[in-house]
């Protein structure tokens, strides 16, 4: 898939649908607003993590990749409503962490060009034998 379709539609995304499903709650008491700005929030996270994710993708193989920008994910989503709104408590800021790796570890993925290895020549170096 486009990685900035994975990372800047289906990212936000998924966090609204984990919170969902971790809270527990049903969908009619999910307050449409809280999902939007829910949505809103995560998005420059994701911009973020993609950005990062899209230049890893030239140097690293995706299964050094994935765990490096699950990290940065990690980092981005405790780092940044720290920075925003101040200090939080330490059991507030974990499964912001915690959400943050699972959505961009799962959004690198997604994001991968599986079909890159069957459309590359086996001999990239240009010599001829």
């Amino acid at each position: 898939m486009s990685r900035p379709f994975v990372f800047l539609l289906l990212g936000p995304l998924s966090v609204v649908l984990t919170t969902w499903v971790a809270v527990g709650m049903p969908f009619e008491s999910f307050v449409p607003p809280i999902a939007l700005a829910l949505f809103f929030f995560t998005l420059p996270v994701s911009a973020i993590v993609g950005i990062l994710d899209g230049q890893l993708a030239r140097a690293m193989p995706l299964l050094l990749r994935a765990p490096v920008t699950a990290l940065v994910g990690a980092a981005a989503a405790m780092l940044l409503p720290r920075a925003l709104l101040g200090p939080m408590p330490q059991d507030m800021s974990v499964p912001f962490g915690l959400g943050g790796a699972f959505c961009m570890g799962v959004c690198s993925l997604l994001a991968h060009d599986y079909n890159a290895n069957k459309t590359r020549p086996d001999d990239v170096s240009g010599s001829t034998s």
